[in-house]
Protein backbone atom coordinates (compact mmCIF):
# COMPACT_ATOMS: atom_id res chain seq x y z
CA UNK A 1 0.00 0.00 0.00
CA UNK A 2 2.76 2.17 1.03
CA UNK A 3 4.89 1.12 -2.18
CA UNK A 4 2.12 2.12 -4.77
CA UNK A 5 1.21 5.49 -3.08
CA UNK A 6 5.03 6.33 -3.40
CA UNK A 7 5.20 5.43 -7.15
CA UNK A 8 2.04 7.15 -7.15
CA UNK A 9 3.63 10.39 -5.90
CA UNK A 10 6.57 10.09 -8.21
CA UNK A 11 4.60 9.53 -11.12
CA UNK A 12 2.94 13.04 -10.77
CA UNK A 13 6.24 14.71 -10.10
CA UNK A 14 7.59 13.72 -12.67
CA UNK A 15 4.61 14.04 -15.33
CA UNK A 16 4.03 18.16 -16.56
CA UNK A 17 -0.09 17.12 -16.36
CA UNK A 18 0.01 17.26 -12.43
CA UNK A 19 -1.49 20.50 -11.33
CA UNK A 20 -0.10 23.06 -9.37
CA UNK A 21 -2.76 24.40 -7.04
CA UNK A 22 -1.07 26.61 -5.29
CA UNK A 23 -0.60 28.98 -8.29
CA UNK A 24 -4.28 29.42 -8.79
CA UNK A 25 -6.56 31.50 -6.54
CA UNK A 26 -7.17 29.38 -3.45
CA UNK A 27 -10.20 31.76 -2.02
CA UNK A 28 -12.90 34.25 -3.66
CA UNK A 29 -11.30 37.87 -3.19
CA UNK A 30 -13.22 40.09 -2.04
CA UNK A 31 -12.37 43.89 -0.61
CA UNK A 32 -12.95 44.55 2.89
CA UNK A 33 -11.76 47.16 6.15
CA UNK A 34 -8.83 46.01 7.27
CA UNK A 35 -10.43 47.73 10.56
CA UNK A 36 -13.98 46.46 10.58
CA UNK A 37 -16.86 46.34 13.25
CA UNK A 38 -16.29 48.97 15.95
CA UNK A 39 -12.84 50.19 16.03
CA UNK A 40 -11.30 52.93 18.81
CA UNK A 41 -9.34 55.60 17.07
CA UNK A 42 -7.26 57.32 19.45
CA UNK A 43 -6.26 60.83 17.81
CA UNK A 44 -3.81 63.65 19.43
CA UNK A 45 -6.23 66.33 19.82
CA UNK A 46 -5.19 69.79 17.92
CA UNK A 47 -6.03 73.07 18.33
CA UNK A 48 -8.32 74.93 16.52
CA UNK A 49 -7.86 75.21 12.96
CA UNK A 50 -5.80 72.32 13.27
CA UNK A 51 -6.34 69.20 10.98
CA UNK A 52 -5.58 65.60 12.35
CA UNK A 53 -4.94 63.50 9.70
CA UNK A 54 -6.37 59.88 9.71
CA UNK A 55 -5.58 56.99 7.39
CA UNK A 56 -8.70 54.70 6.26
CA UNK A 57 -6.91 51.37 4.91
CA UNK A 58 -8.84 48.94 3.00
CA UNK A 59 -7.78 45.28 2.23
CA UNK A 60 -7.93 42.74 -1.16
CA UNK A 61 -8.37 38.90 0.54
CA UNK A 62 -6.84 36.34 -1.49
CA UNK A 63 -3.68 33.55 -2.14
CA UNK A 64 -2.68 35.58 -5.42
CA UNK A 65 -1.88 38.64 -6.72
CA UNK A 66 -4.32 40.63 -7.86
CA UNK A 67 -3.65 41.69 -11.53
CA UNK A 68 -5.48 45.29 -12.87
CA UNK A 69 -6.67 48.42 -10.72
CA UNK A 70 -9.66 48.33 -8.53
CA UNK A 71 -11.57 50.96 -7.29
CA UNK A 72 -13.38 51.18 -4.33
CA UNK A 73 -15.74 53.76 -3.09
CA UNK A 74 -17.75 53.79 0.32
CA UNK A 75 -20.15 56.17 1.77
CA UNK A 76 -21.86 56.53 5.47
CA UNK A 77 -23.98 53.98 7.03
CA UNK A 78 -26.74 55.72 9.89
CA UNK A 79 -28.82 52.85 9.64
CA UNK A 80 -26.11 50.26 11.38
CA UNK A 81 -25.35 53.15 13.66
CA UNK A 82 -28.53 53.21 14.77
CA UNK A 83 -28.55 49.38 15.57
CA UNK A 84 -25.80 49.39 17.42
CA UNK A 85 -27.10 52.13 19.70
CA UNK A 86 -30.28 50.01 20.56
CA UNK A 87 -28.49 46.57 20.67
CA UNK A 88 -26.13 48.02 23.19
CA UNK A 89 -27.93 49.85 25.00
CA UNK A 90 -32.10 49.84 24.71
CA UNK A 91 -33.53 52.40 26.24
CA UNK A 92 -30.63 54.59 27.84
CA UNK A 93 -30.84 57.26 24.70
CA UNK A 94 -28.11 59.56 26.90
CA UNK A 95 -25.41 56.55 25.87
CA UNK A 96 -25.80 56.37 22.82
CA UNK A 97 -23.07 56.72 20.02
CA UNK A 98 -24.01 60.12 18.10
CA UNK A 99 -22.45 60.34 14.39
CA UNK A 100 -19.81 62.54 13.77
CA UNK A 101 -20.69 65.99 12.56
CA UNK A 102 -20.54 66.66 8.89
CA UNK A 103 -18.32 69.88 10.18
CA UNK A 104 -16.13 68.20 12.02
CA UNK A 105 -14.32 66.03 9.21
CA UNK A 106 -13.73 65.40 5.76
CA UNK A 107 -12.34 63.14 3.17
CA UNK A 108 -10.39 64.08 0.31
CA UNK A 109 -12.18 61.13 -1.89
CA UNK A 110 -14.81 58.62 -0.87
CA UNK A 111 -12.94 56.49 -3.57
CA UNK A 112 -9.81 55.17 -3.57
CA UNK A 113 -7.68 52.60 -5.91
CA UNK A 114 -6.18 49.20 -4.81
CA UNK A 115 -3.30 49.39 -7.79
CA UNK A 116 -2.49 46.21 -9.83
CA UNK A 117 -0.22 43.49 -8.69
CA UNK A 118 -1.25 45.21 -4.29
CA UNK A 119 -3.90 44.40 -1.99
CA UNK A 120 -4.30 47.64 0.55
CA UNK A 121 -5.29 51.10 -0.41
CA UNK A 122 -6.86 53.42 1.79
CA UNK A 123 -8.67 57.07 2.74
CA UNK A 124 -7.33 60.17 3.77
CA UNK A 125 -9.51 61.51 6.32
CA UNK A 126 -9.04 65.09 8.07
CA UNK A 127 -10.41 65.57 11.49
CA UNK A 128 -11.04 69.16 12.92
CA UNK A 129 -12.48 68.19 16.54
CA UNK A 130 -11.92 71.81 18.10
CA UNK A 131 -15.24 72.85 19.97
CA UNK A 132 -16.99 69.10 19.98
CA UNK A 133 -18.60 68.30 23.40
CA UNK A 134 -16.71 65.00 24.38
CA UNK A 135 -19.49 64.58 27.17
CA UNK A 136 -21.20 63.06 24.36
CA UNK A 137 -19.50 59.67 22.32
CA UNK A 138 -19.12 60.35 18.69
CA UNK A 139 -18.81 57.74 15.94
CA UNK A 140 -18.20 58.14 12.10
CA UNK A 141 -20.11 55.08 10.26
CA UNK A 142 -18.56 53.94 6.92
CA UNK A 143 -19.63 51.24 4.98
CA UNK A 144 -18.00 50.12 1.05
CA UNK A 145 -20.75 50.72 -1.48
CA UNK A 146 -19.00 49.45 -4.73
CA UNK A 147 -15.89 48.02 -6.61
CA UNK A 148 -15.10 48.49 -10.24
CA UNK A 149 -14.68 45.16 -10.19
CA UNK A 150 -14.57 41.70 -7.39
CA UNK A 151 -16.63 41.24 -4.94
CA UNK A 152 -17.38 43.06 -0.91
CA UNK A 153 -16.61 40.74 1.13
CA UNK A 154 -19.70 39.51 2.90
CA UNK A 155 -18.31 38.34 6.38
CA UNK A 156 -20.26 39.97 9.12
CA UNK A 157 -19.04 43.25 9.54
CA UNK A 158 -15.77 43.27 7.45
CA UNK A 159 -17.46 45.41 4.55
CA UNK A 160 -18.49 48.07 7.71
CA UNK A 161 -16.35 50.34 9.74
CA UNK A 162 -17.62 51.97 12.75
CA UNK A 163 -15.08 54.53 13.45
CA UNK A 164 -14.98 55.61 17.46
CA UNK A 165 -13.25 58.84 17.78
CA UNK A 166 -11.11 59.40 20.79
CA UNK A 167 -8.77 62.04 21.00
CA UNK A 168 -5.98 62.09 23.64
CA UNK A 169 -4.03 64.70 24.96
CA UNK A 170 -0.81 65.07 27.85
CA UNK A 171 -3.15 64.33 30.40
CA UNK A 172 -6.43 62.47 29.50
CA UNK A 173 -7.07 58.88 29.61
CA UNK A 174 -7.75 56.46 32.66
CA UNK A 175 -6.28 57.04 36.19
CA UNK A 176 -6.21 55.14 39.34
CA UNK A 177 -7.61 56.64 42.27
CA UNK A 178 -5.53 57.13 45.62
CA UNK A 179 -8.21 59.24 47.34
CA UNK A 180 -11.14 59.34 49.91
CA UNK A 181 -14.50 61.26 49.74
CA UNK A 182 -15.91 62.00 52.93
CA UNK A 183 -19.04 63.51 53.64
CA UNK A 184 -18.16 67.09 55.65
CA UNK A 185 -21.38 66.99 58.03
CA UNK A 186 -19.89 64.34 59.91
CA UNK A 187 -16.68 63.86 61.92
CA UNK A 188 -14.28 61.44 59.58
CA UNK A 189 -13.98 59.02 62.88
CA UNK A 190 -17.64 58.54 62.98
CA UNK A 191 -17.75 57.24 58.75
CA UNK A 192 -15.61 55.30 56.38
CA UNK A 193 -14.60 56.83 52.99
CA UNK A 194 -16.09 56.75 49.97
CA UNK A 195 -13.97 55.58 47.37
CA UNK A 196 -13.50 54.59 43.41
CA UNK A 197 -10.57 52.66 42.03
CA UNK A 198 -10.79 54.47 38.49
CA UNK A 199 -11.46 57.89 36.81
CA UNK A 200 -11.51 58.33 33.14
CA UNK A 201 -10.88 61.70 31.76
CA UNK A 202 -11.68 63.02 28.49
CA UNK A 203 -10.16 65.81 26.52
CA UNK A 204 -11.33 69.46 26.63
CA UNK A 205 -8.77 71.15 24.78
CA UNK A 206 -5.36 70.65 24.61
CA UNK A 207 -4.36 71.32 28.37
CA UNK A 208 -7.93 70.87 29.64
CA UNK A 209 -9.48 67.16 30.44
CA UNK A 210 -12.26 66.85 32.06
CA UNK A 211 -14.19 63.82 34.66
CA UNK A 212 -16.82 63.44 37.03
CA UNK A 213 -16.61 65.09 40.53
CA UNK A 214 -16.06 62.57 43.73
CA UNK A 215 -17.54 58.70 43.38
CA UNK A 216 -20.31 60.09 40.62
CA UNK A 217 -21.00 56.65 38.36
CA UNK A 218 -19.99 57.77 34.71
CA UNK A 219 -22.61 56.30 33.05
CA UNK A 220 -25.26 57.94 35.96
CA UNK A 221 -28.39 59.53 34.46
CA UNK A 222 -27.19 62.83 36.24
CA UNK A 223 -23.77 62.37 35.52
CA UNK A 224 -23.32 65.69 33.88
CA UNK A 225 -24.36 67.72 36.51
CA UNK A 226 -20.86 66.88 38.29
CA UNK A 227 -18.68 67.33 35.50
CA UNK A 228 -15.59 69.08 36.48
CA UNK A 229 -13.07 70.59 34.24
CA UNK A 230 -9.06 70.56 35.00
CA UNK A 231 -7.03 72.75 33.24
CA UNK A 232 -3.20 72.03 33.60
CA UNK A 233 -0.85 74.46 33.87
CA UNK A 234 2.61 73.77 32.84
CA UNK A 235 4.75 76.37 34.18
CA UNK A 236 3.82 76.32 38.20
CA UNK A 237 2.63 73.06 37.84
CA UNK A 238 -0.96 73.43 39.31
CA UNK A 239 -4.19 72.46 38.20
CA UNK A 240 -7.29 74.71 37.86
CA UNK A 241 -10.81 73.23 38.63
CA UNK A 242 -14.27 74.13 36.87
CA UNK A 243 -17.81 73.02 37.78
CA UNK A 244 -20.24 73.86 35.02
CA UNK A 245 -23.62 73.59 37.18
CA UNK A 246 -23.24 76.21 40.02
CA UNK A 247 -26.26 73.83 41.84
CA UNK A 248 -23.53 71.24 43.34
CA UNK A 249 -21.51 74.59 45.02
CA UNK A 250 -18.31 73.85 43.75
CA UNK A 251 -15.11 74.64 45.66
CA UNK A 252 -11.41 73.95 44.96
CA UNK A 253 -8.78 73.69 47.88
CA UNK A 254 -5.53 72.46 46.35
CA UNK A 255 -4.82 71.53 42.88
CA UNK A 256 -0.87 70.00 42.16
CA UNK A 257 0.82 67.82 39.47
CA UNK A 258 3.95 66.28 38.43
CA UNK A 259 5.02 64.09 35.39
CA UNK A 260 7.91 61.39 35.62
CA UNK A 261 9.62 59.71 32.83
CA UNK A 262 11.26 56.56 32.69
CA UNK A 263 12.52 54.62 29.50
CA UNK A 264 10.70 50.32 30.14
CA UNK A 265 12.76 48.15 31.50
CA UNK A 266 12.35 45.92 28.93
CA UNK A 267 11.67 47.57 25.72
CA UNK A 268 13.97 50.35 26.17
CA UNK A 269 12.53 52.63 23.15
CA UNK A 270 9.70 52.40 25.00
CA UNK A 271 8.61 55.58 27.55
CA UNK A 272 6.61 55.28 30.59
CA UNK A 273 4.80 58.22 31.58
CA UNK A 274 3.19 58.69 35.35
CA UNK A 275 1.20 61.99 35.60
CA UNK A 276 0.54 62.31 39.25
CA UNK A 277 -2.14 65.05 40.31
CA UNK A 278 -3.31 65.95 44.04
CA UNK A 279 -6.70 67.45 44.33
CA UNK A 280 -9.15 68.36 47.16
CA UNK A 281 -12.03 69.69 46.55
CA UNK A 282 -16.02 69.81 47.81
CA UNK A 283 -19.06 69.30 46.18
CA UNK A 284 -22.90 68.36 46.58
CA UNK A 285 -24.22 65.80 46.02
CA UNK A 286 -28.41 66.56 44.42
CA UNK A 287 -28.87 62.95 43.80
CA UNK A 288 -32.02 63.94 46.31
CA UNK A 289 -32.73 67.72 46.12
CA UNK A 290 -34.65 68.19 49.38
CA UNK A 291 -31.42 66.85 51.29
CA UNK A 292 -28.21 67.32 49.45
CA UNK A 293 -25.11 65.59 50.77
CA UNK A 294 -21.89 67.73 51.39
CA UNK A 295 -18.67 66.02 50.52
CA UNK A 296 -15.26 66.88 50.35
CA UNK A 297 -12.68 64.76 47.38
CA UNK A 298 -9.00 64.41 48.89
CA UNK A 299 -5.94 62.48 47.42
CA UNK A 300 -4.13 61.82 44.46
CA UNK A 301 -5.27 60.73 40.50
CA UNK A 302 -1.99 58.69 39.04
CA UNK A 303 -2.21 58.42 34.91
CA UNK A 304 0.37 55.81 33.28
CA UNK A 305 0.83 56.15 29.87
CA UNK A 306 3.27 54.33 27.62
CA UNK A 307 4.74 56.24 24.11
CA UNK A 308 6.74 54.85 21.09
CA UNK A 309 9.96 57.39 21.20
CA UNK A 310 10.78 55.82 17.50
CA UNK A 311 7.36 56.97 15.96
CA UNK A 312 5.29 60.64 16.68
CA UNK A 313 2.15 60.94 18.87
CA UNK A 314 -0.16 61.31 15.45
CA UNK A 315 1.02 57.66 14.59
CA UNK A 316 -0.04 56.17 18.28
CA UNK A 317 -3.77 55.64 17.56
CA UNK A 318 -4.44 52.56 19.31
CA UNK A 319 -1.43 51.90 21.85
CA UNK A 320 -0.15 55.66 23.52
CA UNK A 321 -3.07 55.06 26.09
CA UNK A 322 -2.47 52.26 28.82
CA UNK A 323 -6.40 50.98 29.85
Amino acid sequence: MKRGYILALLGCMLMSSCNKEWKDELFRKSVSFVNNGVVEVHVKYSAAGGSIPVKVPIILSGSTAHTGDVNVTIGMDADTLQNLNFERFRLRNDLYFNELPKEYYQFESMSTTIQSGKNQGSYQLNLKLAGLDFSNKYILPLQIVSTSSLAIATGRGYKKSLMRIIPFNDYSGKYSIAAEVWERGRPQNEQKPLTVPFRNAYVVDEKTVFFFAGVTEEEALDRRDYKIKASFNEGNKTVTLTAENPAIRFSQQRGTFTVKKEKDGVLPYLERIYTTVYLEYEYSDLSNPTFPIDYRFVGSMILERKRNTLIPDEDQQGTIIIP
